[in-house]
């Protein structure tokens, strides 16, 4: 549930995957969702897992686990983008950017001027 409260709902991953994807939920715990776990060989009650698939449902990047953070998900959408060679908006490369620059470490300074 953090993921969806976290990752899931930044601005810049919702404006991305409704401007160049079609998002889609599938449960790992109900009985209609089964078919689609036996499809896609993901085991039931997994923590959750996001595939990004071209139409004919072949992943266009690995598929992103233990990876529950921005910096995880919004490679695998910059990379998807470039691997059907679609502009890669600027928003989402400044994310992944700005998330790379946090798992690195940033410093910051304060500079006074007289």
């Amino acid at each position: 549930m953090t993921y969806g409260r976290t990752v899931l709902s930044h601005p810049f991953i919702v404006d991305a995957a409704r401007e160049h994807f079609v998002p889609a939920c599938i449960y790992n715990n109900t009985k209609e969702d089964a078919p689609l776990l036996k499809l896609f060989e993901e085991p039931s009650w997994n923590n959750p897992v996001v595939r990004v698939l071209d139409a004919d449902r072949k992943d266009l990047v690995p598929r992103v686990n233990n990876d529950w953070t921005l910096r995880g998900l919004a490679s695998a959408m910059v990379e998807a983008l470039k691997a059907i060679k679609k502009p890669v908006p600027l928003y989402l490369d400044l994310l992944l950017r700005e998330q790379a620059a946090r798992k690195r470490g940033v410093a910051s300074a304060a500079f006074g001027m007289t």
